[in-house]
């Protein structure tokens, strides 16, 4: 059983669409599979309640304290700083540090539970590519799977209404495409909220839109292979989207927005670069990321790249 809201076109004070997909519905039925691509494709959000993915008892007791799993807890509780896995390589990285209140901080796994966390990320990250397969058998050997992020700390700060932008792991105009499940072992909920569709977005920040050109050390990071390729004009543009948007406090207090709640065991899909969400609250979240090419997609025209492009009237790949 599915359930899509009605889609009668953008209107001011739109939030991004949302289609619920019941326990127990069969990922491979087409009339599902149209509603789903036509959903996600179109910057919404695919919301599975209870969606499969469950932790084993040892894995429950095991993060159901985090000194069972980290060497240290950080000070401020904002979800951060996240454990990265690499599915390719089947291992979590160990050197991937995020700014936790003007500090540089990494979460430090202990070689007691690095095997058990990296053996329940690599069953994650199997466990999406299957759903992704069933849902959207079209995107069948195009999508390049990337990292899994686990958050084990709690956030209980308001993370700003954003569109994901690429960091050290530039897109060069891919999507991103990413399944969140909730995981955590003590049936919290994570509360996100979720803004109003991409375009309308890009319309108001884009007239302040000036990309820098990218750095020496950036563009030599890219060539030594460090992170993931040079920087095109698509990542700067939503770099610079993405920082206006969650700099401007005006708009943060009167953008149009919902509150979704998403209880344990439930997961969710977005393309998120296309998709202005920001987390509320929770503890102990994972997401995979895939890359989506433009060229995959069912109408190419909704993508984040082929909207901006139209928009910034000039092409940035």
């Amino acid at each position: 059983m599915i359930n899509k809201e009605q889609d009668g076109g953008y209107q001011e004070g739109d939030t991004v669409q949302m289609l619920t997909i019941e326990p127990g519905t069969d990922l491979r039925v087409p009339e599902l599979q149209r509603a789903a691509i036509d959903t996600l494709e179109g910057g919404g959000v695919i919301y599975l309640p209870k969606s499969g993915f469950e932790l084993s008892d040892h894995e429950r007791e095991l993060i159901s304290d985090t000194a069972n799993i980290l060497s240290r807890t950080p000070d401020v509780e904002d979800g951060r700083p996240t454990i990265i896995f690499d599915p390719e390589r089947g291992h979590i990285k160990k050197y991937h540090y995020a700014q936790v209140r003007g500090k540089m901080m990494r979460a430090q796994v202990k070689d007691s539970a690095r095997p058990q966390i990296e053996a329940m990320m690599s069953r994650y990250s199997k466990w999406t590519e299957s759903v992704i397969t069933q849902l959207f058998p079209s995107y069948q050997g195009v999508l390049e799977r990337k990292r899994v992020t686990y958050r084990p700390f709690p956030r209980n700060n308001i993370q700003s209404l954003h569109i994901d932008s690429s960091y050290g792991y530039p897109t060069q105009g891919r999507g991103m495409l990413r399944v969140f499940s909730n995981i955590n072992p003590t049936d919290r909920l994570r509360i996100w909220q979720l803004g109003e569709p991409f375009e309308p977005f890009v319309r108001r920040f884009l007239p302040a839109a000036h990309p820098s050109e990218p750095g020496w050390i950036t563009s030599l990071l890219g060539r030594l292979g460090i992170i993931d390729g040079p920087k095109t004009p698509y990542d700067r543009y939503i770099a610079t989207l993405r920082s206006l948007g969650m700099r401007d406090k005006e708009y943060q207090r009167t953008a149009p927005r919902r509150i979704m709640e998403f209880p344990a065991g439930a997961s969710w899909i977005a393309i998120t670069d296309l998709v202005l969400h920001g987390a509320i609250s929770g503890q102990h979240s994972l997401d995979q990321t895939f890359y989506l090419p433009v060229e995959a997609m069912k109408d190419s025209s909704r993508s984040s790249l082929r909207i901006l492009e139209r928009l910034a009237g000039e092409a940035l790949v």
